[in-house]
This record gives C-alpha cells, sequence and structure tokens, in this order.
C-alpha cells in the first residue's frame, strides 16, 4: 500500500511539473540549463535535465530520467531508468531560408546500448504566416558490452506550421538495410506557450495505431 502510494505521489509531481500551471514561471526563455520533462504513456514520464554552453556552435550535456507505472500504482522499473545524453548544433542562415546541422548522442548505462546521430535542417518562409521545414537524419545504435551496431537508419519529415496559430501538419518516413519504410507517421502538433501537444497516426498504410504526446520545455 505505502509503495502504491508513493507511486501515485511521485507520478503526479512529475505530472504537475510537466503540466501545472506554475511551470512556465520557473523557466527562463535562455540560460544555461535545459528542463524538458514529458508524457509519454498513460503512467510513463520523462525528465530530460542537463547544461548548455553557447557560441558558434552550441553545445549540451545531461541526464533523462524515466518512470513508468501500472494503473494501480505500482512502479514499473524502465529499461533506461537513467541514460546520459549530449549534443552540438549550429544554425545559420537568413530567417527566410535558415539551415541548421545536429549531432547526438545517448547512452544507457544499464544494458550498454547506445546512439549516435547526425542531422540537418532547412526552413523556408512560404508565406507571411507559413513556414515549411525539411530534416534529414542518420542514426546507428550500437550495445558496447556485445560490442555490436545495428544498420544505420535513415529518415527524413516535413512539417507546415503556422505561425499564427502555432499549429503544425507532420509527416515522417524511414529507409534502413531492409528497405524504405514508406509512410512512418503522420500527425499534428499544437504549441501552446512551451506546451507542445501532439496526435500522430503511426504506420498509417500497413498497421495504423494512434499516439498523443505532451512535452514541456524550458531554459532557465
Amino acid at each position: 500500500m505505502r509503495r502504491r502510494i508513493a507511486a501515485r505521489f511521485a507520478a503526479a509531481g512529475i505530472a504537475l511539473i510537466c503540466v501545472g500551471p506554475f511551470a512556465p514561471a520557473w523557466a527562463g526563455e535562455d540560460g544555461p540549463l535545459v528542463w524538458a520533462p514529458s508524457r509519454t504513456g498513460a503512467n510513463a514520464y520523462k525528465l530530460r535535465l542537463g547544461i548548455r554552453s553557447s557560441g558558434r556552435w552550441e553545445a549540451a550535456s545531461g541526464a533523462e530520467l524515466s518512470m513508468k507505472a501500472v494503473p494501480s500504482g505500482k512502479i514499473i522499473p524502465p529499461e533506461a531508468p537513467v541514460r546520459l545524453w549530449g549534443s552540438v548544433s549550429r544554425q545559420g542562415g537568413p530567417r527566410a531560408a535558415a539551415r541548421s546541422s545536429r549531432v547526438s548522442m545517448g547512452f544507457n548505462p544499464l544494458t550498454g546500448t547506445g546512439n549516435v546521430g547526425a542531422g540537418t535542417a532547412r526552413t523556408w518562409i512560404v508565406t507571411p504566416t507559413v513556414d515549411a521545414e525539411v530534416q534529414r537524419n542518420i542514426a546507428v545504435q550500437c550495445n558496447v558490452y556485445e560490442k555490436h551496431c545495428d544498420q544505420p537508419k535513415l529518415t527524413q519529415s516535413a512539417r507546415l506550421s503556422s505561425t499564427a496559430t502555432k499549429t503544425s501538419i507532420a509527416v515522417e518516413s524511414g529507409l534502413s538495410a531492409v528497405g524504405f519504410s514508406g509512410l512512418d507517421s503522420i500527425g499534428v502538433e499544437q504549441r501552446v506557450g512551451n506546451l507542445k501537444l501532439g496526435a500522430a497516426v503511426a504506420d498509417p498504410l500497413l498497421a495504423p495505431r494512434s499516439l498523443f504526446t505532451l512535452r514541456y520545455n524550458g531554459k532557465w
């Protein structure tokens, strides 16, 4: 009983941090700290913490904490309760046709699984109220304990965003050694302040399933 009560209080605490009415007041727009809680499932939460350094290249690193529980309140040990992450990114070009590059990495010390990815993004101003963005990424996953790596996977996405309503329509597809996966997902995203709400259909052509996300990002 005590475990259930503790789990429920912990889940409620993380949920309050993610969507609570006071969360935007704690976070500023600029600063060296990264704080990004998110709800990844019905009873699953994730909190990304880190430090950022600005300059010609922006570098950031930190840890990601995960927690999951069943409806009764019992905590389920996640596969990656603590995950280390890091990234280096750079942006350039005019706002009408901006470009950015990014290299990211992550490591799970419990299982030895790590991943490295690199990507580029281009953004255009289509109309005064509509922006378009195209992203291309390549990623590979390895296990340092078992000393093997999976085949790299290439993903690309396209997004149309309304600057007036903060609403976006996103489409994503992928390519791996197995072949072209076709349409991986299609969905809608809505920004409300620092909150980002999402609803998508994954694998809509073969085995469609719905996905809902709620994220909060803050810098201070």
